[in-house]
């Protein structure tokens, strides 16, 4: 019995440290991949800006091949330049809250590639808080 929990203790460890892995993918490894801006006013606070920092921890050149969102309220900008091994860059996303109040759970999809991989991987940042319809409301 002692065995038995003891393997399946340490499958479990295992299992794990695979999915941590999962997390960072040996190409980027971001700062976060959530930001939450809180609670603001629609009508007095303007656009929310944030910036998800990340690090090419590969061997070789990544290139951002896309960076896409779910509506025309976020925007993002993001490097055209492959990023060298080592260096850090930043996708900057604005989001104009005009016109969405509420729950604000906004989804930034990246994809991107490293210089000798034969295909692309892909992470999702999210952009999350709550927009009051204006400055009267709780």
């Amino acid at each position: 019995m002692k065995r038995i929990l003891t393997y399946l203790v340490l499958t479990l460890a295992a299992a794990m440290t695979l999915y941590a892995a999962g997390k960072n993918d040996g190409v980027l490894r971001f700062d976060e991949t959530r930001y939450d801006f809180g609670r603001i006013n629609e009508d007095t606070h303007g656009p929310v800006v944030h910036e998800y920092t990340f690090t090419n921890v590969s061997d070789q050149p990544v290139a951002i091949l896309s960076v896409s969102t779910e509506c025309g309220c976020t925007r993002p900008e993001y490097p055209l330049k492959p990023i060298a091994p080592g260096q850090s860059a930043a996708i900057k996303v604005t989001f104009d809250p005009k016109g969405y109040p509420g729950n604000a759970e906004k989804s930034i999809k990246v994809r991107y590639r490293a210089a000798k991989a034969k295909s692309s991987k892909r992470t999702t940042l999210k952009l999350v808080g709550f927009v009051k319809r204006n400055r009267f409301d709780k």
